[in-house]
């Protein structure tokens, strides 16, 4: 029997971890949440609380005593990602395998969405939108005025960001009459930007560029012995998202993995804009959508994944339609008796 840890997940690892129990139903899983009414506690054989707010450094400490304490294999992490990476031989060193990338330097880079742009510049040049970095609001002023000359629509988002949970939308219309019935969505006035913005002490830098307004693709990721395994996933709205095995951005995703040299779950984020297609950001980690990769295209992700860190080689085929639509899956409800 294998002990399995996921931290603090978003609730989509409700399906993540019954995908890698699919196959394994000898695996205990333990979840930590600072949430106590998190959706996965309900597939994971125990779960406890994690202390909420705590340093970098203090957390990483718990991680490590918690992995003690529980006799845990493999360790999922999420929470505070980059820093429990930058000390992956702390794990290895107490018998943790650990189910992220281990390499500092990277983590370091796709931690912060500037020095993103900056490792691939060099290598994939047509794939980086125009953007500023902005360090006051005097800058965020100037630089949304520069950019609307030339675009319809301006976003942002702080540098080291997580979820997309800073990235905003510049829009004068959401102060008209007919926001009056919009559902609340990430568009924000600017005006309202700068006010917010003058209460910031932009000790982590502000990202502005035009907002790409055309699909976005979420391509899930993972380096195996029989080769990469690469689904691009296109969020095109609704219920449903669609899976398209394009050979083009596939062998594109595959040149990035090989300058990046994960060997874990990953996904790289693409969006349209006026006939080309621009990177957003790389999650070294497995994404909140990646269960709909899987369930279309019949490839368990999590589960190869766990199985090539424990030493264990799965086979795994593309499957032979080249457009699948997946229905988005929800966590479901459970109210225990």
């Amino acid at each position: 029997m294998k002990t399995i840890w996921f931290n603090h997940w978003f609730t989509t690892a409700y399906h993540l971890i019954s995908l890698m129990k699919k196959s394994n139903p000898d695996f205990r899983v333990i979840g930590t949440s600072t949430n106590p009414n998190a959706m996965y506690q309900f597939v994971c054989e125990e779960f406890f609380s994690e202390p909420d707010s705590i340093t970098p450094e203090a957390y990483l400490d718990f991680c490590l005593n918690f992995c003690r304490e529980h006799e845990v294999n493999v360790f999922v992490p999420r929470r505070f990602l980059p820093e429990i990476s930058r000390h992956a031989e702390k794990f290895t060193d107490i018998g943790v395998k650990l189910f992220a990338d281990s390499n500092p330097v990277l983590a370091e880079i796709l931690d912060d969405k500037l020095k993103t742009y900056e490792f691939f510049k060099k290598d994939f040049p047509e794939l980086i939108p125009e953007y500023r970095l902005v360090h006051s609001v005097e800058e965020f002023r100037n630089c949304f005025r520069e950019l609307k000359q030339h675009h319809a629509r301006i976003c942002y988002k702080l540098a080291q960001d997580e979820g997309a949970r800073s990235f905003r939308v510049l829009d004068e219309n959401t102060e008209s009459l007919s926001a009056l019935l919009n559902p609340p969505n990430t568009k924000i006035h600017p005006e309202t930007a700068f006010r917010i913005l003058e209460q910031y002490d932009f000790a982590v830098p502000v990202m502005m560029m035009p907002y790409l307004e055309g699909t976005e693709i979420s391509v899930d990721c993972l380096r195996t012995e029989d080769g990469d395994i690469t689904i691009p996933r296109y969020k095109t709205g609704g219920r449903f998202a669609e899976i398209r095995f394009e050979p083009e951005l596939m062998e594109l995703s595959g040149r990035m993995a090989d300058l990046m040299q994960i060997n874990m779950p990953f996904n790289i984020q693409f969006r349209e804009y006026r006939g080309k297609r621009y990177l957003l950001e790389i999650n070294p980690r497995m994404s909140g959508g990646l269960q709909l990769s899987c369930a279309g295209s019949g490839i368990n992700i999590p589960d190869i994944a766990v199985s090539q860190l424990l030493g264990i080689r799965k086979e795994w085929h593309y499957p032979a339609q080249q457009k699948i639509l997946c229905a988005h899956l929800e966590s479901p409800v459970i109210f225990p008796g």
